[in-house]
């Protein structure tokens, strides 16, 4: 029996971090992961789209559609990343906004970025906010959201564009987090195969951890592609950089990976993905000398694989991981003292929760064929 196709909206909080989605189609697997449940109440507007199994999409002969919700409640947050699993061709493509209640009414409609065969950010600022990237950072706390989502045809109206995920997560920057309780955490590991960003052109090496990352992860997946062709799918060409992170989350689903964008206060929280299997992409930060053991010395942004959790001689926890970064493949795998990672970690990962499923490409590409 097939489902009918519908938009689904499903929010989760922990520790100060909200976390909302939209999930559109008929398959079940894009509300997996992050412990979202239903919510109840949340209006939206839709124009030119229409719903179909593999997702939103715009009306036939439609140039341009949009999806706008109404107000959405959050706990306290100065600061907001949006994500999304969405397909295009063409000249399509998805852009997409946030608006924040400020304390004069609603600020305006902040870009988070436009996703297409060329796909760039829009980093900007007012009095009520900045964009830096792919980053919404609050002058003033704020406890209610819009989301505004808008799909083309791209020029000539030849494009198209097809949304499964929408996700959206806030959280108070001046709130404290936690270390990792080490008497619940648990050791596992998920085989993931190393590359090394370094083996790459002079050009790119130095840039391009993430999508480093991201090709060991769809290799575990079966999906074994070129680095460098990983690089070029995730592109940011307004910043220039390979690391944004919704684009990479949203060429992780492009490639075949069902993937999603998280934020966790500690590796406690991120063990229940851990031990589903799911490989995450971590995003550090660290001063000279403050991660033992590293490749670099020091870092003002790099990502690595985290493939589980294990212990030392002395029975102290540590983080098991793949650092592109490293000069050789073997060289690759690493075990960090747990302590020192969860300082160096931003706490934004892209959690790669598994293969697309078959029978939603299957009917993508039918479609795009006709």
């Amino acid at each position: 029996m097939t489902e009918t196709p519908s938009m689904r909206a499903l929010s989760s909080s922990a520790e100060g971090v909200h976390r909302f989605l939209w999930a559109c189609g008929a398959d079940p697997r894009p509300e997996s992961g992050g412990a979202y449940v239903p919510v109840q109440g949340v209006e939206a507007r839709f124009e030119g789209l229409v719903m179909e199994e593999a997702g939103l999409a715009l009306v036939k002969g439609a140039s341009k559609g949009a999806l706008e919700t109404g107000p959405m409640e959050a706990p306290e947050f100065d600061w907001m990343v949006s994500w999304w699993n969405a397909d295009t061709a063409g000249d399509g493509y998805l852009e997409v906004f946030l608006q924040v209640e400020i304390p004069t009414g609603w600020s305006r409609w902040y870009s988070m970025g436009r996703w297409s065969r060329s796909s760039a950010s829009f980093s900007d600022r007012d009095d009520s906010g900045k964009v830096e990237t792919d980053t919404l950072l609050l002058a003033a706390k704020s406890r209610r959201f819009k989301l505004r989502a808008e799909l083309s045809a791209g020029a000539g109206g030849l494009g198209a564009v097809v949304v499964r995920r929408l996700g959206i997560i806030s959280r108070d920057r001046a709130r404290i987090r936690e270390p990792s309780r080490p008497n619940l955490l648990r050791e596992c590991l998920i085989q993931a195969p190393a590359r090394s960003q370094m083996l790459e052109s002079a050009e790119i090496r130095g840039r391009i951890c993430s999508p480093t990352s991201a090709a060991m992860a769809l290799q575990s997946l079966g999906i074994d592609l070129p680095t460098a062709f990983v690089a070029a799918d995730c592109y940011d060409a307004g910043a220039k950089i390979y690391g944004n992170w919704p684009f990479n989350v949203a060429s992780l689903w492009r490639l075949g990976a069902l993937a999603r964008l998280d934020f966790f206060p500690n590796i406690e929280l991120a063990l229940g993905d851990l031990l589903e299997g799911h490989l995450l992409i971590a995003s550090v930060k660290f001063a000279e000398g403050c991660l033992r053991g590293a490749p670099i010395s020091k870092t003002s942004g790099h990502l690595v694989l985290i493939v589980g959790l294990g212990k030392d001689e002395s029975g102290e926890f540590r983080v098991l991981v793949n650092d592109p970064a490293a000069a050789r493949p073997e060289e690759a795998p690493r075990a960090y003292d747990l302590a020192e990672f969860e300082r160096a970690w931003t706490g934004i990962a892209y959690v790669i929760e598994g293969k697309r499923s078959a029978r939603i490409r299957e009917r993508e590409c039918a479609d795009s064929a006709v």
